[in-house]
């Protein structure tokens, strides 16, 4: 196929939904920043899309007989996964108390999506009395204990995978027809947590939005709770840089380049301790949803690279220090906002406070235990793909994910004869990962030939002495030089007091935020990965800043996390 010749769809594509008709691309961006492979949108999406409209059924988001055509939650066009932004507004038009502008900001960001319209059967008594049912049980004592249960039911499970040594391609297969179920269930999971985690935030935020309060509050007493599994694994790597930073010869080896790096560290006690946090933390790692990329534990390159970025942090960056630092802060914003609303209104804010904090923690927990189970998945189809070369099939793997799950036995048992629609496929694939997507659209998406192309797009960079606004995710201020990074596999510009500015975060990038003096994003909401860590760090932050990845490297940053505000010059 040639660039020229656009391709019309995407193997894995959905529908969109004719009623809700605004799609985008605002925090699931963060999880599938690429194309969907053929093979991982064909395996989980349809499980995956089940899970999460049983939850909003569950929820009385939707009511069961608004489950009417294609792509009511999520939906993959031109390859690119989609938030359905029309069905996420009905929980702000029928949860009381809240309202579509705080769905936006907290679950979308602030992305230029078309102003609300309301339209008939938005308004829904029955809906609003599931919800305010929902709310009332969230606000009573939710419990953490089922995550604690699914995370070991997860580990059990994993446990059951057939050798990848001896097992036949047919035992492999049996086994994989057990996991997109498993996906639903968890994606279910990880949407009621996520609400669990919004309605109270978004309780506590409207409750604080008096005169007399300063902004940034809620976000104080949302952080430092000192229990976000992905700050933890932060926090295991900073440990590591520490290591690294005390011994001269861990640092002669750094200093030499990560060539090898893992090969000539082996007999240190760097190798005991990356072997460690690989056994706790090993199954996450970049673009950690998509299964044709390899875990931490399975390519622990990027764990070296920021190891080798923390490694020059300075020492008052300790993680842990910082974390008893937010601690008490956050105990002390809360007196301080119960001090300044009336006094009616107090015990639900002491209330909202600690479900803000608890649903953050929960939150970050069921997406830990969907990326887990996802490692199961990675291993077994990464070793059909070895054989599969290993028979005439193609080296990249990922050229491998391009065959559906329907036509995966057929591919493994031969090859060759899947040449030409892999071909086809990964010429297709690269056109549309060349482009940048729409970050909206209502209707149907604009064909991919009048996207811009990454390489050719440049984006006016903001100038000198203005002020960008953001959204305010997490208090402090802090001033340095721009580093735009693209990829966090190869962070090396990346110097202590810079302002790390990306288009999007993953927990890849989560170790970075140690090294940086403040962190910008194009993109983000309240409630995305980036904010929560953030938080959970004692880093400055703003998100949704439009076209900050177009300034210049070395440009100078003022980062205000509590207003939201990004300095130039």
């Amino acid at each position: 196929m040639s660039d020229s010749a656009p391709p019309t769809g995407w193997v894995a594509d959905t529908e969109p939904n004719e009623r809700f008709t605004i799609y985008t691309r605002g925090n699931v961006g963060e999880v599938f920043p690429h194309v969907m492979t053929a093979l991982t949108g064909t395996l989980i999406g349809d499980q995956v899309r089940q899970g999460q409209l049983a939850e909003l059924v569950d929820m009385g988001v939707l009511r069961p007989h608004e489950l009417h055509g294609p792509s009511l939650s999520t939906g993959v066009f031109c390859g690119y996964l989609y938030m359905n932004a029309s069905t996420m507004r009905l929980f702000g038009q029928r949860m009381p108390g809240m309202d579509v502008r705080q769905i936006d900001l907290q679950v979308m960001g602030d992305v230029a999506t078309p102003p609300h319209q309301r339209a008939k059967g938005d308004r829904n008594l029955m809906a609003t009395l599931r919800l305010t049912k929902y709310a009332i049980g969230t606000l009573r004592r939710p419990s953490m204990e089922p995550l604690t249960i699914a995370r070991a039911d997860a580990k059990r499970w994993l446990t059951t995978m057939p050798s990848l040594h001896d097992a036949s391609d047919a035992q492999l297969l049996a086994w994989l027809r057990t996991f997109p179920p498993r996906q639903g269930a968890s994606m279910n999971r990880l949407l009621h947590w996520s609400g669990t985690a919004g309605a109270p935030r978004g309780l506590l935020d409207r409750l604080l939005e008096r005169p007399n309060i300063p902004p940034g509050m809620g976000n104080r007493i949302a952080g430092g709770t000192g229990d976000v599994d992905s700050a933890q694994l932060a926090q295991r790597l900073w440990q590591l840089g520490r290591l690294v930073a005390a011994d001269e010869h861990l640092t002669r080896a750094f200093d030499d380049g990560l060539h090898d790096i893992a090969l000539r560290t082996q007999h240190t006690d760097l190798n005991v301790g990356i072997a460690s946090f690989l056994h706790d933390h090993g199954h996450r790692g970049n673009d950690e949803y998509e299964l044709a990329t390899p875990s931490w534990s399975m390519d622990p390159t990027p764990v070296y690279a920021a190891i080798d970025r923390l490694r020059h942090a300075p020492a008052e960056r300790d993680p842990i220090a910082t974390g008893r630092r937010l601690t008490a802060d956050a105990n002390t914003a809360l007196q301080e906002a119960l001090q300044l609303v009336p006094r009616p209104l107090r015990r639900m804010v002491r209330r909202t406070a600690h479900l803000s904090r608890l649903g953050a923690i929960a939150r970050e927990r069921a997406k830990d235990i969907y990326v887990l189970e996802n490692l199961g998945a990675r291993h077994v189809l990464h070793e059909l793909a070895r054989r599969a070369h290993a028979r005439g099939g193609p080296a990249d793997v990922r050229l491998a994910f391009c065959v559906t799950i329907d036509e995966l036995a057929g591919f493994v048992a031969d090859p060759p004869a899947f040449a030409d629609v892999i071909a086809q496929r990964a010429d297709q694939q690269r056109y549309l990962d060349a482009r940048i997507p729409p970050v909206w659209f209502q209707g149907r998406i604009p064909l991919p030939e009048t996207w811009a192309v990454r390489a050719d797009a440049r984006p006016d960079a903001p100038t000198a002495g203005s002020t960008l606004k953001g959204i305010a995710v997490s208090g402090g201020v802090a001033s340095g030089p721009a580093r735009v990074i693209h990829d966090p596999h190869d962070p090396r510009g990346l110097e202590p007091g810079d302002v790390l500015v990306c288009a999007i975060t993953d927990p890849s990038w989560t170790p970075l935020f140690l090294s940086a003096a403040a962190v910008v994003c194009d993109s983000g909401a309240v409630l995305s990965h980036a904010a929560i860590v953030a938080r959970e760090l004692g880093i400055p932050a703003v998100l949704s800043v439009p076209n900050i990845t177009a300034v210049a490297d070395g440009t100078m940053l003022h980062v205000d996390g509590a207003a939201g505000t990004v300095r130039i010059g």
